[in-house]
């Protein structure tokens, strides 16, 4: 018995560090110790001695103790291995970055040698070059091309700033490290020859792309537009943004031009390094109705004909809530159709209170609020609420319900919302990087559309898609209206409360006449007025129609 426990100790042992060490990459130190210490402990029991009672303390103490020893001694050897063989690559390539002067620190034996490597290209879906490694003498430029593209793909500047967007993301793969045949890789670097990384082939259409800065026409705020079924993003535009060219230097006596230019994009008021598509949350304003009556009738607390009464105003826990100037008579019944094309606050009151926090809570967490949106470039997270108890206020809980309240969320998320009514309640990973090859075009690597979740079901999906084409046809959002197409939509205006004018929104999605497309519009203290979101969401998806295959 004893025996076989040893074996099947030893066994384990053995079967854990060699999972360990192959999935080195993939997990955090604090995984990998808690793998060191229990294979530690299945060592122990695997060799620890059976001594004779006859022999004396002092002997059995020794053996012990060097037993113990000697386990650790294997522990802290296989520790040396994964350092110094297994992460060797990613250890040797480690950086950060300063956070007193933004300046990249890394080890300086590999610098240099960044500047060597053939870096894999970055196009969008048609082919079309968003960056590009070019020969500079005895390095190898980064360059891009496209301007109203380049700052998705991010900055390359290995000697200053690091890196930025995908090419952050992507850093293994573009400089060969990661899907690389390992010895080509090693052939390389024996005959000194430039090593090569895969090309990155985007979900993005950079005519799309322009079309939508022309849109923007200099104004702040982001158009994302994506692909309903897939999740696949064309346009992520965000303004104002920044010029990546500028930061990447070839030699340290480029260096202060690329400075001056971090300096100016860093003290610039606009922030044109925050790209507000994803890197920054908003109030969304009334495009959360979309989520409030979804949750509404999926929970069977309503439907499309549900009818409430708005008399103009409703007093909530000593806080009167008063109905917007949209409404276009002094009608005081209202049915939720009417209610989602007219923007009603006063109903949409009624309907948060109608759920309670609990359902409230529930709906915004399976519309993907309190998470990062998984994605290719880092999402910040939407929220519902800054504390869960603030929903528990009545007040608190009908602001929230026509969307204001502690409501944030990020232009990408949006889109993704108005795509999932648009797609039977399935709410898709959105992805950017559709596919990767080697530079002489095989394919390595592609991304397989997949859901992220599902929001509600397809029955009340497709009773709020109805409704917000009701809301183009005969509603508010009647700007929205695109010629022989299926067009939906939702407004919104979102009050900041810091006495600037409110931020605009727009969200919605076309199709012929299914959906294909959903789009989100912000715009960065707007004004009151829909015009300037609604029109730039209703160009871009007419555009991406006209243009699409």
């Amino acid at each position: 018995m004893l025996v076989a426990l040893r074996a099947a100790a030893l066994l384990l042992f053995f079967t854990l560090i060699g999972f360990g060490l192959a999935i080195s990459r993939g997990i955090s130190d604090a995984r990998w110790l808690a793998i060191l210490g229990t294979a530690w402990l299945l060592l122990l029991v695997a060799v620890w001695p059976n001594l004779p009672r006859a022999l004396p303390t002092f002997n059995r103490t020794a053996i012990r103790t060097a037993t113990l020893l000697a386990t650790v001694f294997a522990i802290l050897s296989i520790q040396l291995v994964r350092i110094q063989v297994v992460q060797s690559e990613a250890t040797v390539a480690r950086r950060a970055m300063d956070p007193e002067t933004g300046d990249a620190v890394s080890n300086p034996r590999t610098i240099e040698s960044d500047l060597d490597v053939r870096r894999g290209r970055v196009f969008d879906r048609h082919g079309t070059v968003l960056a590009d490694t070019v020969p500079s003498g005895d390095v190898f430029r980064r360059v891009y091309p496209q301007p109203e593209s380049a700052y998705v793909v991010g900055y390359y500047s290995p000697l200053l700033y690091d890196r930025d967007g995908l090419e952050a993301t992507y850093d293994d793969e573009l400089t060969g490290r990661d899907g690389t045949n390992p010895f080509v890789r090693w052939q390389n670097d024996l005959l000194h020859r430039p090593q090569e990384g895969l090309d990155l082939h985007l979900t993005l259409d950079a005519e799309l792309q322009r079309t939508a800065h022309e849109l923007l026409a200099g104004r702040t705020g982001a158009a994302v537009l994506i692909e309903v079924e897939t999740g696949a993003v064309v346009a992520l535009a965000s303004n104002p943004h920044y010029d990546p060219n500028p930061l990447f230097i070839a030699s340290y006596a480029e260096g202060e031009e690329a400075k001056a230019y971090w300096e100016t994009l860093a003290s610039d008021p606009a922030s044109p390094l925050l790209l507000r598509a994803t890197d920054a949350s908003f109030t969304p304003g009334s495009t959360f109705k979309v989520v409030s009556a979804a949750g509404a009738i999926d929970a069977g607390f309503a439907s499309p004909d549900t009818t409430y009464e708005d008399t103009g105003s409703l007093p909530v826990e000593g806080r009167v809530i008063p109905e917007n100037e949209n409404r276009p008579t002094d009608d005081t019944i209202w049915s939720l159709r009417e209610a989602l094309a007219w923007s009603l606050n006063v109903v949409f009151a009624q309907v948060g209170l109608a759920l309670g926090p609990d359902l409230m809570r529930e709906y915004g967490e399976r519309f993907g609020f309190d998470e990062a949106v998984p994605f290719d470039l880092p999402v910040v997270e939407s929220q519902l609420a800054s504390t869960p108890e603030f929903l528990n206020e009545q007040a608190a809980l009908a602001e929230t319900a026509f969307g204001q309240g502690q409501l944030l969320a990020t232009p990408l998320h949006m889109a993704l919302i108005a795509a999932s009514i648009a797609n039977g309640g399935e709410m898709m990973l959105p992805y950017l990087v559709d596919h990767l090859t080697t530079q002489e075009g095989d394919p390595v690597r592609r991304t397989e559309p997949a859901v992220w979740r599902r929001a509600v079901s397809a029955e009340a999906a497709a009773q709020v898609e109805s409704m917000m084409i009701t809301a183009v046809e005969t509603g508010v959002a009647t700007g929205a209206t695109i010629d022989g197409l299926t067009v939906g939509g939702k407004t919104g205006t979102a009050e900041t409360g810091d006495d600037q004018d409110p931020h605009a929104w727009f969200i919605g999605f076309v199709g012929d006449p299914e959906p294909r497309y959903a789009v989100a519009v912000f715009l960065e203290h707007g004004g009151a007025g829909m015009a300037g979101s609604l029109v730039i969401g209703r160009d871009l998806m007419a555009t991406a129609m006209e243009s699409a295959p």
